[in-house]
């Protein structure tokens, strides 16, 4: 599938949520897709247009579908290079210009330029003899990006670069990384934590080793995050009363930071513990007991692809009183 989808297809990835209501010619755009795809004119149970589709430059839905089944989706691939094989055989096909348009102001380009970018990659890790749920699917993982303002990068560093020189990190660091990220997405997606559901988070750093330029810090945390509420555990059930959901984890990172250029050469962060509950969308329906979950942070690259912005709504992401 993935081999089909480099070579055969331009693959995009968006995050439909604005582009929904998005007032600019990627929004609008978007919607032409989207309205001959597979939840054409849906408004019940649910508005969303999640889901896959391939078309052509000119808005053209060749198939679509909504699934996180690989066969599935190399079905949906294969019928959409059949429709292109039609269509380029009535010579249907026109060239399409592409230019520049100006953004809805309500989703502005956040980018943080700059700043540190990490990718993050979540699933759940093996189970103890005798869980009531022992088997782990292998194929369930997530990911999202991580990110931190020019400004922010400091916040990383102990005010001295000498060894044994220590730094606790700023609540809107710690907060967001708590409440965005540390979140039991393996297998689906979940709404943020809110700010009374983190109970506790620290994370500090620590020089470990200087050589020339190059700092090497130790980051070390620990964040309990748990909430009480009514909400359904699964797409579309009754919300009943008395839902619990959470995730208590341990922290380590090795970090390494040049001092010259001002930029972090390596991040690598584990988050490793315990996650319960389900909500609507994460698909724990079958297993709410408590069991491991880790989480990775490492350097994202400067593709295009690595610029997606966080799962998070970025008009709260920046702003730690937001719940």
């Amino acid at each position: 599938m993935i081999r089909l989808a480099s070579e055969s297809f331009i693959p995009l990835a968006e995050n439909c949520t604005p582009l929904q209501t998005q007032q600019d010619a990627k929004g609008e755009f978007f919607r032409l897709v989207a309205e001959q795809g597979h939840y054409a004119g849906r408004t019940v149970p649910s508005p969303t247009r999640q889901g896959q589709y391939a078309f052509t430059a000119d808005g053209t839905l060749l198939a679509s579908v909504n699934t996180r089944d690989a066969e599935t989706m190399l079905g949906m691939m294969h019928r959409a290079l059949a429709q292109w094989e039609t269509r380029a055989e009535a010579g249907s096909e026109r060239d399409m210009a592409a230019g520049d348009y100006e953004r809805d102001p309500r989703h502005p380009d956040r980018y943080p330029v700059g700043g540190l970018v990490l990718k993050q990659t979540m699933r759940d890790l093996p189970r103890p003899e005798g869980h009531p749920s022992p088997q782990v699917r292998p194929e369930a993982v997530n990911f999202d990006y991580v990110w931190f303002t020019a400004d922010e990068v400091r916040d990383f560093l102990p005010g001295s670069m000498q060894v044994g020189a220590r730094a606790e990190l700023p609540a809107r660091i710690v907060r967001r990384l708590a409440r965005f990220h540390l979140l039991d997405s393996v297998r689906g997606e979940t709404p943020p934590w809110r700010d009374e559901d983190v109970r506790s988070a620290t994370m500090t750093t620590e020089i470990v080793a200087v050589d020339g330029d190059r700092v090497q810090l130790l980051l070390e945390g620990a964040v309990e995050n748990s909430q009480t509420g009514t909400w359904a555990i699964a797409p579309y059930q009754e919300r009943r009363e008395g839902r619990e959901r959470g995730y208590t984890c341990r922290l380590r990172g090795e970090l390494t930071f040049d001092t010259r250029r001002g930029v972090f050469e390596r991040f690598d962060l584990l988050a490793v513990g315990d996650r319960w509950g389900g909500t609507e969308h994460n698909n724990r329906q079958d297993d709410l007991p408590s069991s491991p979950m880790g989480i990775v942070f490492q350097l994202a690259d400067d593709t295009p692809a690595d610029r997606t912005p966080p799962h998070a709504n970025l008009r709260d992401y920046f702003d730690l009183a937001a719940d």
